[in-house]
């Protein structure tokens, strides 16, 4: 399966077994479009959430832009799917629009539910280092709760590999940061034009480095001035791409 459409989907199970916590992992750290719907049936992560009268999670899709007026491939809105007073709300429905909807599938999350109940944290531990790549999920020890763990390089270097830094989870700034990664790296930190989130994301601000996830990919990009990223093996390569940057 194509990794986008397996997000999507690992985003709509989330939904509907109410985990809300894998539900903002996918949607702040992951990109995964809230709006996205199953090629079967046409539902969608809020039409799965109102079903199972998930209110937090509803709460928060409509925060992130889910349409409470997308239609599935049985032109239900997800509004029609509950009748729960406080999803009605929030999804401006009435209790007498609720319609008693038979599922056209049965996904394996609800086929299978996970047991105990996702809200076991333990559950949840082993259910994300799954999600690791291989090669992290060989040598990963259950998270330190004290310790955010990221990887991070310098961009556009000869070498190529991650290293892990830790971040304390009461300290989530982004000064502090930067200080971690240049020291860490051996950047001089007015070598530094930005700090890229893997692939493709400018962090900025505070808020931007309290989103990070565990095992977060993230990257020193330096300007045109430096000669030099560090004192280890951390050399420009040659065939470097040049950030231009304006001022």
């Amino acid at each position: 399966m194509d990794e986008t459409l397996e997000m999507e989907e690992r985003l709509r199970e989330s939904a509907c077994i109410g985990d809300l916590d894998n539900v903002k992992r996918f949607v702040e750290s992951n990109g995964v479009n809230v709006n996205s719907k199953n090629s079967i049936n046409g539902w969608t992560a809020l039409h799965w959430a109102a079903k199972r009268n998930h209110v937090a999670v509803v709460r928060y899709l409509l925060s992130c832009g889910a349409d409470k007026n997308i239609k599935n491939k049985e032109n239900d809105i997800p509004g029609q799917l509950t009748s729960n007073s406080d999803i009605l709300a929030l999804l401006d429905c009435q209790d007498k629009d609720f319609k008693k909807t038979e599922l056209p599938i049965t996904p394996g999350y609800l086929a299978n539910p996970p047991f105990p109940y996702i809200t076991d944290q333990n559950q949840r531990m082993m259910e994300y280092q799954q999600s690791l790549p291989m090669v992290n999920r060989l040598s990963a020890a259950p998270l330190d709760e004290c310790e955010l763990v990221l990887k991070a390089r310098v961009a556009n270097s000869d070498e190529k590999d991650f290293i892990e830094i830790e971040m304390d989870r009461k300290n989530l700034k982004f000064d502090v940061l930067l200080n971690l990664m240049c020291r860490e790296l051996g950047v001089e930190r007015k070598l530094v034009y930005k700090i890229r989130k893997m692939p493709n994301t400018i962090v900025r601000k505070d808020k931007d480095v309290k989103r990070l996830c565990d095992f977060q990919e993230l990257e020193l990009v330096l300007t045109n001035k430096a000669v030099s990223a560090s004192s280890r093996v951390y050399g420009i390569s040659d065939g470097m791409k040049t950030e231009h940057i304006l001022y």
